[in-house]
């Protein structure tokens, strides 16, 4: 007689350190991409009219997001830290519907795109300082190390990275020169983090410094290869878990998170389409190129999740809090990542 043997299946635990390592890689792995996507020859094309829009989409998002955080009963560093959710623009969506229009080379969709990136660094900077700041002499002191490592990293890597990755190419090793890459992200992070201003600012900037030299084509694909297919989906199983965590809120909880959502969603909407088309109305654009753009930077995915998660992670604020926040940052992404493509085709409609 065989003896029914049952397999025992390991349980999944969220809140072991190797899968927080991972999904704090997964974050690195995004702002990495996303600097490599950006580099600096897409930097030195940026128009007036993506300059206007992306001061206007922070400016106005931030004030009137910190404005509705405090009449919603949140002291001003929670407050501050809503605000910062609401600048972030993801424009993967928009780039989609635009190409379907066959809109992405044209003047709003330049000025979209350009609009976007200066929105993410201006995002990453406030994170930084945001994440380091509990006294006017925090704010001036992480100030000086944001331009302290901006100056030496940046100027350093301009002049070395070229060369290390050249280097790369000749050896005569498989994948060499990714291997080199993803050495010089986990140093310029790790360096950012002894500096105190957070590892994704390293990541963000060395792949800036990466996507400026031409073997960056060659290795582009295989680092979205690894990030897409392993680390930054746990980092979004991670901010997931983190949720279903903290689910357990009491009734009113609830309430209030939805009503955060609620506030989120709508001052975010308004936030983009007022700030930007501002911005681009004193580029001289049109009504309705301006309406256009402001609708096509409605979106909000990875950063303003990273922005999320990192309040969490990094206990700027009260755990209940934070939580809560996190919640109607996913719920913010959802609904603008939905509605803008439909409001897109409306705009564009002749």
């Amino acid at each position: 007689m065989i003896n029914n043997y049952v397999i025992p299946i390991p349980k999944l635990d969220f809140t072991s350190e190797g899968f927080i390592l991972i999904s704090q890689i997964g974050i690195l792995f995004l702002l990495f991409i996303s600097g490599l996507e950006t580099g600096f020859s897409k930097l030195k094309k940026m128009e007036k009219a993506s300059s206007f829009v992306a001061i206007g989409g922070v400016i106005f998002p931030l004030i009137i997001g910190f404005i509705a955080a405090m009449i919603l009963g949140f002291n001003s560093q929670e407050s501050i830290a809503i605000a910062l959710i609401l600048i972030a623009t993801s424009v993967g969506v928009t780039v989609r519907t635009l190409m379907d229009l066959h809109q992405l080379n044209t003047d709003v969709g330049a000025t979209i795109l350009g609009s976007a990136v200066i929105d993410d660094i201006i995002g990453i900077i406030l994170l930084a300082f945001v994440m380091g700041i509990d006294s006017l002499t925090d704010a001036i002191w992480i100030g000086l190390r944001i331009i302290i490592f901006f100056l030496i990293f940046l100027i350093l890597g301009i002049k070395v990275i070229d060369k290390i990755l050249d280097l790369g190419e000749k050896i005569n090793l498989p994948k060499a020169l990714l291997s080199i890459s993803l050495a010089i992200l986990l140093i310029y992070s790790f360096f950012a983090e002894k500096a105190g201003i957070s590892g994704i600012i390293g990541a963000f900037v060395a792949g800036i410094l990466i996507g400026n030299t031409l073997g960056s084509r060659k290795i582009e694909n295989d680092i979205k290869a690894i990030g897409y297919g392993f680390f930054i989906p746990i980092f979004f199983v991670g901010v997931g878990a983190s949720i279903w965590r903290n689910a357990e809120f009491e009734v009113s909880t609830y309430t209030q998170i939805a009503v955060l959502a609620g506030v989120l969603i709508i001052v975010g909407i308004i936030g983009k389409i007022i700030g930007c088309g501002l911005g681009a109305k004193l580029a001289r654009m049109s009504n309705k190129q301006s309406l256009q753009i402001g609708i096509g930077m409605i979106p909000r995915m990875e950063l303003a999740l990273i922005i999320a998660t990192a309040i969490v992670t990094n206990n700027i604020l009260k755990a209940e809090v934070a939580h809560q926040i996190l919640v109607a940052t996913v719920l913010l992404t959802i609904i603008t990542t939905i509605l803008a493509p439909f409001l897109i085709k409306i705009t564009f409609k002749e």
